[in-house]
């Protein structure tokens, strides 16, 4: 008889209706088509933050999840190396070759901790949102700036430029209506989606860093699906990561676009001065960063790769 269609369950921190789940639906429908019929079973924003969706995949409650680098760190701390250094990457060529670099070093890693990468992804860049503008980083010091729960360390290195204040991300827009939060950086995919410009309408024309993340799923449920299977899964989802990073760094400048049409954000151009003068400032903590937020090896390979990368003037 037909063997029985396999669902399984999936997390993300992307809300239910945005892109990203859409995405991920779509994924899902491709799956089914294939050998074993495997689908997932999304919840979307629903599961707590990426600590808790990592603990319910370690309890087995879920089998996977699209996760961006602070959850995929609670795993495997190299991941960070794609996200947690800011300033370091000035676009997407600068991400693509860091991750192509380290990607063998990390899905080995991330195997070797019990989970199977399905594809990595990203989410447009980190940008800052603020009640007022800013353009110095020194425009920073006063304001008390939304951080995520998933990263001490981090919180920790950015009180050198501001007071992180710790919230969860459904608790962003609350913080910002009623002052416990002045400015956040976050991708403009979530800013638009959440609608941030209503209570920080002003943004910095400055790429912090990429939100990047990957699907993963236990190696556990992996190990339950046959080989055709699985050989399915990987190409479809090899494909998906392709599409789903083209079509995300579109979309994350249709998000500023849409902002300034629709919501009256206010963007901050960069002049060269600041910019300068923010990669200087933010170079005195990478020293901190290596070997601590980020393992030395991982760092000293993307420094190592951009390096190249910059001589070669490519």
């Amino acid at each position: 008889g037909a063997a029985e269609k396999k669902a399984l369950k999936i997390a993300t921190v992307a809300p239910s209706g945005s892109s990203f789940h859409k995405r991920l639906q779509s994924l899902s429908a491709e799956w089914s088509r294939g050998p074993g019929g495997v689908s997932m079973n999304i919840y979307a924003g629903t599961q707590g933050g990426e600590l808790q969706i990592v603990r319910r995949m370690g309890i087995e409650q879920i089998q996977g999840a699209m996760l961006t680098s602070v959850g995929l760190a609670q795993i495997e701390r190299s991941v960070t190396a794609l996200q947690l250094m800011p300033l370091m990457f000035h676009d997407w060529d600068d991400v693509d070759r860091v991750r192509e670099r380290l990607r063998p070093d990390l899905e080995a890693r991330l195997l070797a901790a019990g989970y199977v990468v399905l594809f990595w992804g990203d989410g447009g860049w980190v940008r800052y949102f603020s009640n007022k503008p800013i353009q110095s980083v020194h425009d920073l010091k006063s304001l008390r700036v939304y951080a995520s729960s998933g990263d001490p360390e981090s919180v920790e290195l950015m009180k050198a430029y501001y007071t992180p204040v710790v919230l969860e991300p459904d608790q962003i827009l609350l913080g910002l209506r009623n002052g416990m939060i002045d400015a956040l950086p976050v991708p403009s995919f979530l800013a638009n989606f959440i609608q941030v410009p209503a209570y920080a309408p002003y943004m910095l024309d400055l790429r912090w860093a990429p939100i990047t993340g990957a699907l993963v799923l236990t190696e556990k449920a992996w190990k339950q699906l046959d080989p055709a299977t699985r050989a399915w899964l990987r190409e479809t989802s090899e494909r998906a990561g392709i599409e789903m990073r083209r079509a995300s760094r579109l979309e994350d400048e249709q998000a500023v676009q849409a902002m300034k049409d629709k919501q009256g954000l206010k963007v901050t151009p960069m002049t060269a001065e600041a910019e300068r003068e923010w990669r200087n400032e933010v170079a005195r903590i990478y020293p901190r960063i290596r070997g601590t937020l980020v393992p030395a090896p991982m760092f000293d390979a993307a420094v190592e790769t951009l390096k190249a990368r910059r001589a070669a003037g490519t």
